[in-house]
Formats: C-alpha cells, structure tokens, sequence
C-alpha cells in the first residue's frame, strides 16, 4: 500500500504544479485586465502592468563617511492599493524605478513567488 502510494507521489506533485501554474496566470490576467480606476490610485503611485508603483527619496546621514546619502525606495502595490507586494531600495529615481518595474515583469511572469505576510518586502526571501 505505501509503495503504491510513493508511486502517486510524483503525479501529485505535477497535478499541483499544473493548479498553481492555472491560478498564477489566472491572477495575472486578472492584474493585467484591472480597470485603471483613478480611485484605486493611491497619492504618488502610478499603474505599471495593473499594479501600483511609488518611488519616493529619502536622506540618511552616514557617519562613517560625515555626509548625507540619498536613496530611493520603491513600493509594489496590488492594484487595488491594499497589499505592499515587495519593496526596495535604489541609488537614483530611475534606478528604483526600473528596479520596481523589473519586479513586476518578473512577478507577474512567475519568476518570483507571491509574496506572504512574513516575507513582504525582504530582499532575502
């Protein structure tokens, strides 16, 4: 009985791959075809793919090197405004801005996985 079990192991998987792989792309579209309703748009953020990016600069004073050092954070929102899906950080405005715009082609092309609520935003998960 377990060896016919191990047996349906590997169809299983494929099977769950398959629904996973469905539902992806189902999402996708679903981010794709939303309507670009100007009252989902939260203050800053423009649509990119369905989704919402903001880019906004911030200043922090290294003391190692006496000055102050300016970045670029970047946001990926749900296209609703609801759900911060990854955040980052980049030199310039052009830099967090093609940074958070790679993001999303991966994201929506299955490239990275969803992101979950322990992992939002950390680069290393």
């Amino acid at each position: 009985m377990f060896k016919q079990l191990l047996q349906l192991f590997p169809s299983l998987l494929a099977a769950q791959e398959k629904v996973t792989q469905f539902s992806r792309e189902l999402s996708n579209k679903i981010f794709q075809n939303f309507n670009h309703d100007a009252q989902h748009l939260l203050p800053g953020c423009y649509f990119y793919a369905g989704l919402q990016i903001e880019v906004k600069t911030f200043s922090a004073y290294s003391t190692f090197l006496g000055e102050e050092l300016n970045y670029w954070d970047w946001l990926v929102y749900d296209g609703f405004g609801q759900v911060v899906l990854k955040t980052g950080v980049g030199n310039t405005r052009d830099d967090a801005i093609a940074l958070a715009q790679s993001w999303t082609v991966e994201f929506l092309d299955g490239k990275v996985p969803y992101p979950n609520s322990q992992n939002v935003g950390d680069e290393n998960a």
